[in-house]
């Protein structure tokens, strides 16, 4: 199951969306790949086919029945991920799920979202509040809040990243939202055909193309094919030429090769419709998603935050049409988190 990325594009490119504003399954283009049982080995490129050196058992084989059920028509599965910290009651998890039912006619991606589990405690209270849970089986303890870059962070961003790559190699296209990111509308309006992979953007700087835009990749898309399976695993095994860091910072340090060596063709969204707390955006006419990133004091300032900006969205939504289209209606910026 997945600013406008649109800008800038050049001359006249007709543009070909993959999702109306109301339905999520009207395209059913995309090639569906199997790449199922592939966890090891080299994986290259030639004449567009993949070769692959050496397979072993999948550890994500039990996925797949669960990835069948949520995918929608054409392939496409929206994901997050969470721990204990995150998923019990009144954290992030119900804050997140709350934004689908309050926004503006996105309740129903519900039906496509998988929600990863980092432990069990956060698995069984999933299971409570949705459908469509997994656990991801870790050798460490996650139950607790994974304060940014220790230990705990980096081992858990990094098996998110194996577990994309998985469903990548099962055929399926992938939007990935971090769970303190709450919906507002459906942000797959302004992502197009044309791109591999369409990422947010700490700072955006006027053109998706623009590879000097800063990525935040705790909100982005990827296209099922055998370049972006390539794509992940040349992400994960850039973690040894840069550790001991996050997948993000990594990135960042090879979107260059990736867009040089592999032709991966990479594009960002604009923070007016994908708004950060670094990058605040004010217009409530456009926004699709808030990300309470660059928070240094944590969940228990993420939190009310987030709920307060809900509130001035519940407030906005409640406007007549005649008022919400006069723009006049914003929203404080947040005042808990130190950025």
């Amino acid at each position: 199951m997945i600013a406008s990325f649109i800008l800038g594009v050049g001359v006249t490119l007709t543009l070909v969306v993959l999702y109306q504003a109301a339905n999520f399954d009207d395209q059913k283009s995309l090639e569906k790949l199997s790449f199922a049982n592939v966890t090891g080995g080299n994986l290259s490129l030639a004449n567009g086919t993949v070769n692959v050196t050496h397979q072993e058992p999948s550890p994500f084989q039990d996925l797949a029945p669960l990835l069948r059920e949520v995918a929608d028509d054409d392939g496409t599965i929206i994901m997050t991920s969470v721990n204990w910290a995150w998923a019990q009651q009144d954290s992030l998890l119900d804050l997140f799920l709350q934004s689908f039912r309050t926004g503006e006619n996105i309740e129903h991606f519900l039906k496509h979202l998988l929600v990863v589990a980092f432990d069990g405690l956060a698995f069984e209270r999933c299971k409570v509040v949705h459908p469509y849970c997994y656990q991801l089986m870790v050798d460490m303890d996650f139950t607790g809040q994974q304060g940014f870059l220790t230990k705990g962070y980096i081992e858990l961003v990094w098996a998110k990243v194996e577990l994309q790559r998985y469903i990548l190699e099962q055929g399926y296209n992938f939007l990935f939202t971090d769970v303190d990111i709450i919906w507002f509308r459906n942000p797959f309006k302004h992502i197009t055909v044309y791109a591999d992979m369409t990422t947010s953007s700490d700072g955006y700087i006027g053109d998706p193309d623009d590879i000097n835009n800063s990525p935040n990749t705790g909100f982005f898309y990827v296209k099922s094919s055998n370049i972006t399976v390539q794509m992940m695993r040349y992400w994960h095994d850039a973690r040894k030429r840069f550790p001991p860091h996050h997948e993000q910072a990594i990135f960042i340090n090879i979107k260059q090769e990736l867009v040089n060596s592999l032709g991966i063709k990479l594009q960002f969204v604009d923070t007016k419709y994908f708004g950060t707390f670094g990058q605040f955006s004010t217009d409530l006419n456009k926004i699709c998603t808030m990300h309470a990133n660059a928070c240094v004091n944590g969940l228990g300032a993420k939190l009310p935050d987030l709920k307060g900006l809900m509130e001035y969205w519940k407030n906005y939504t409640a406007l007549p049409i005649e008022e919400k289209k006069k723009g006049l209606f914003t929203w404080r910026k947040p005042t808990n988190c130190r950025l």
